[in-house]
């Protein structure tokens, strides 16, 4: 053990700045929390958690903004130690005898947790200063270390005194720093207490150079991620920005590079760096003195491009993967329908057991987008496009599948009386027609008595009439098998109706002309919603010519899963159920025009960013061709369920939204998706006489990506990354790991002269 008196903690103007740490005094600390550009960022990070509380932000992007806001604005003071060379790091640090408790994520106001557990106790637990932290959802105690305690010790100490287990348990080593807030944050302060001279005990393992290094111990324990990014993703896109694992012989100096690049994401900490980076195979006492004599040059904290690209490079394979797994398009079950769903949503589901909750869910928007007439949405590339939606519940015999009906049947309930009456009336005007004699005046047909609830089986002439009785609403069909859908055929012609379902999703224009003048002569915007059933076999069949035609990605799938074989146990939909559903219809009865949400415009613009980054990654063109549609389907539903939540935006809704879409592209996928493949090869194949010279097709200078699409191109599979390799390594072109680019060699272009 060794002691010493100090008084002194760093401050520093900025994070970015390390190398500029100072002693920090009470004119500094004072100026820092009144300084009005540190007061406006604190209340930018509140107003953007505010955001995510109304549900108009996502956490993701609200971190991202928080931790860019900190970094960019706010002054740090590194409580634990000062530094013997102005430089943030454990090596020189000079323990100050203070210590940083923070709790973090806290589910109640940190005011409310500081009144509750800390005030009038500050004395008794050695509390100089007490603060909300910057993002507005924490609390951070400074506080004096008990003689003799390790800094991990102190944090134990202070959690126990607490009755706290919910504290940062990572506030462990010497450099670490806390981001200065505005004097409207701060709790408690003892400026005399804070900056008094004190006696110091602390082992001296944690301040001596070499053992900074040395033991590298499991015991420390370091944040898994920079920035939301983890280390092993970071350390993989670093290799390959740098052209990949080291051969044998050149291990030290690509152990040195990295090292150098790492520095910026691990605090410049040796025992960090030497913790997520591969040894790759290389001695670990050189290993070590490799990443030691790293951190101990100067260099400019300014983050490299280098860097920069491996961070970008990081979180777009992260996200991927995330995106993966989100999509579950491998996984062997659908994903999980969230546990909070909107008032309307809890009601027309509440009656079905949790397996059958996904498939009412989905299956119920067709009915609900009837109920619209005249409703427009604008979406994101600034089509107006309207409420259609077909919906196909796919799933094996005896599985449930009319477990959507009785939903339905509440949801149509007003529309479904309206059509009894025209109905009745319709049926006098043709016996009337029919009694009355040739010679005598026929009766007209009556105008505006729309029927919407429709039998699949009728004839192309009786489809173009109700819909022009129908003025502009939306017709209805719901039936029990998918092959019922042939009964209305294209013009009467063979037994595909795919060209309707494309024209109804798309509100199309339909019709046909006839002489004759008891002929129905009509031209009508297709306006057709519907629900249909089928098992996975005899779904596929139907569909198997429509696999490139569009109409897979304009229909809606879902599916029932589940591994209990027990008869399932269904709720009341008695007279009480029924009114609360047509209670919230009444919203959408009454809407009208062009209803605009922009939130859910920028979540579509999310969706569709994330969707293409996700099916480039993994190279699967079946998914970006059903991605794009399923997206706007699934933009139209949150449309819907902002209408009948009274046009208020939340959380629930955009967490639907989402699932909505990754469970209607896992049924698609698992229902077509290597049908699809196989055709778009086989269509791909058609148009491909024979390969080429790839790189004749490329420009002079070009990337991965470049490579990739001349690749899909000429019809072949899979990455161009090895194929890369080889043109390097036989001097067809060279590498720039700063740019990340290719360009092709002197002595290529000197046989290939069309290339240049």
């Amino acid at each position: 053990m060794q002691s010493n008196k100090t008084t002194s903690f760093a401050f520093s103007k900025s994070i970015k700045t390390p190398a500029q740490m100072q002693p920090c005094t009470p004119e500094l600390l004072n100026a820092a929390f009144d300084d009005q550009h540190v007061s406006d960022t604190c209340q930018k990070i509140a107003a953007k958690l505010q955001e995510v509380k109304e549900g108009t932000l996502v956490r993701e992007d609200f971190n991202n903004l928080k931790t860019k806001l900190k970094e960019d604005n706010l002054p740090v003071v590194c409580f634990h130690a000062s530094f013997s060379d102005g430089y943030r790091h454990n090596q020189t640090a000079v323990p100050s005898g203070l210590s940083i408790y923070d709790v973090d994520h806290l589910e109640i106001d940190p005011r409310a947790y500081y009144i509750n557990k800390v005030k009038g106790r500050e004395v008794e637990l050695g509390i100089s200063l007490a603060h909300i932290s910057p993002s507005n959802e924490g609390i951070r105690l400074v506080f004096e270390i008990p003689q003799g305690m390790t800094l991990e010790e102190a944090q134990r100490w202070m959690a126990d005194r607490l009755e706290d287990d919910t504290y940062d348990g990572c506030v462990k080593d010497l450099a670490r720093c806390s981001f200065v807030v505005c004097r409207d944050y701060v709790l408690y302060y003892d400026e005399e207490e804070l900056f008094k001279e004190r006696e110091v005990t602390l082992p001296v393992t944690i301040v001596t150079t070499d053992s900074a290094i040395s033991t590298p111990s499991a015991d420390k324990e370091y944040e898994d991620n920079f920035e939301g990014i983890s280390y092993p993703n970071i350390v993989n896109s670093l290799e390959d920005v740098l052209g990949g694992a080291p051969a044998q012989g050149a291990r030290n100096n690509f152990i040195y590079a990295m090292s150098c690049y790492m520095r910026y994401v691990c605090n410049d900490d040796p025992m960090w760096i030497a913790q997520v980076l591969p040894r790759y195979g290389e001695d670990e006492q050189k290993f070590l003195a490799t990443v030691r004599s790293v951190c101990n040059r100067p260099q400019n904290m300014d983050f490299p491009d280098v860097i920069k690209r491996a961070l970008k490079l990081a979180r777009t394979r992260q996200q991927a993967d995330e995106l993966a797994e989100a999509n579950g398009i491998h996984a062997p079950k659908p994903p999980v329908m969230p546990q909070r769903l909107t008032k309307f949503m809890r009601l027309i589901t509440k009656n079905v057991p949790e397996h059958l909750k996904p498939a009412v869910a989905m299956g119920i928007f067709p009915s609900l987008g009837v109920h619209c007439k005249g409703v427009k949405f604008r979406y994101n590339d600034n089509a107006l496009v309207e409420p259609t939606f077909m919906n196909v519940l796919v799933a094996e015999m005896s599985s449930g599948k009319s477990c959507v009906n009785e939903p339905i049947n509440a949801i149509m309930l007003d529309i479904k009386e309206k059509d009894a009456k025209n109905r009745k009336l319709m049926q006098e005007y043709k016996e009337q027609y029919d009694a009355c004699p040739a010679d005598e005046q026929k009766p007209e047909r009556p105008k505006g008595l729309t029927i919407q609830w429709v039998k699949s089986d009728m004839t192309p002439a009786a489809f173009v009439q109700l819909m022009a009785d129908a003025g502009g609403r939306f017709l209805y069909t719901r039936m029990d098998e998918i092959g019922m859908l042939n009964q209305l055929k294209t013009n009467g012609k063979g037994n595909n109706v795919t060209e309707i379902l494309r024209l109804a999703y798309d509100c199309g224009e339909y019709g046909q002309e006839r002489v004759g003048t008891k002929s129905v002569s009509e031209c009508v915007e297709v306006r057709w919603n519907w629900n249909a059933s089928a098992t996975p076999g005899k779904c596929r069949r139907f569909f198997k010519d429509a696999m490139l035609d569009g109409t897979l990605s304009r229909i809606t799938f879902s599916t029932i899963y589940t591994d209990d074989d027990r008869m399932p146990l269904y709720g009341s939909y008695d007279e009480k159920f029924k009114a609360d559903v047509q209670n919230f219809i009444t919203h959408l009865n009454d809407a009208k025009g062009l209803i605009v949400c922009k939130k859910a415009n920028t979540l579509a613009a999310k969706m569709l960013e994330e969707n293409r980054q996700y099916s480039a990654l993994a190279d699967d063109d079946s998914y970006r061709e059903l991605s794009y549609r399923a997206t706007l389907s699934a933009f139209k539903r949150g449309m819907i369920l902002y209408i009948l939540n009274e046009q208020k935006w939340c959380r629930e809704i955009e967490d639907f939204v989402r699932w909505s879409y990754h469970y209607d592209m896992w049924c698609k996928m698992w229902i077509f998706g290597e049908n699809m493949r196989r055709a778009m090869e086989l269509d791909r194949a058609v148009l491909v006489p024979g390969r080429r010279n790839l790189m004749e097709l490329l420009p002079d200078t070009f990337t991965l990506d470049d490579l990739n699409a001349v690749r899909r191109a000429q019809g072949m599979k899979g990455d161009g990354a090895q194929q890369l390799r080889k043109w390097v390594s036989r001097g067809y072109c060279t590498y720039d790991p700063v740019t990340d680019t290719y360009t092709k060699s002197p002595q290529f272009l000197a046989k290939h002269p069309k290339a240049a």
